[in-house]
């Protein structure tokens, strides 16, 4: 078992740092050095996420790790670099609606760590979820707000009423990673 997760890892790792590569050099290839930035940071986190993984973190499982390091590429290389935030219409709302899904199988790892109640208090444990996910979630708007205002980024294009469809579209994601977790238990 051991060895084909393993071999799935690597694989992955191969073809997620092709896509990288083959970005980088697209940008570099156009002269269009403005966008080489993000791939690169991105293919840098990607690294450290697979170090991270190595060292066996408890939080970090494999399926944590492949869809981080895919909401990763979309959000930034496919979603800012190539631009599909512009180039599709609710793009940004299928990432904020991603990342529910990605905050609750955080926090649901934490909990198994920590042994929470040992999961018999499922109110306890959904009441945890949804404030880790929707807490992170407002990080993440409190992150866009910043880039926007130190940096004139546009990330919230929509102000007011883009953060809250954002938060909206996080929620949706929680509530049904939660029910997930909850029938798992």
């Amino acid at each position: 078992m051991v060895y084909y997760e393993t071999k799935k890892i690597n694989y992955f790792d191969t073809v997620i740092c092709i896509i990288y590569i083959i970005s980088i050099g697209y940008f570099l290839f156009n002269k269009d050095y403005k966008n080489v930035g993000l791939p690169t940071i991105a293919f840098i986190i990607n690294l450290i996420l697979r170090w991270v993984y190595s060292k066996n973190f408890l939080i970090l499982d494999s399926s944590l790790y492949i869809v981080g390091s895919l909401f990763i590429l979309f959000c930034l290389v496919f979603g800012s670099s190539f631009r599909l935030y512009d180039s599709i219409k609710h793009y940004d709302d299928f990432l904020h609606f991603w990342s529910g899904f990605i905050t609750i199988k955080i926090g649901f790892n934490i909990i198994k760590i920590v042994e929470i109640s040992n999961f018999t208090n499922k109110l306890l444990i959904v009441i945890l979820l949804f404030f880790f996910a929707m807490g992170f979630a407002s990080v993440c708007e409190i992150i866009e707000y910043s880039l926007d205002t130190l940096f004139k980024m546009n990330t919230q294009q929509g102000g007011l009423t883009d953060t809250m469809h954002d938060m909206i579209d996080a929620l949706f994601g929680s509530i049904i990673m939660i029910i997930y977790y909850i029938k798992k238990i």
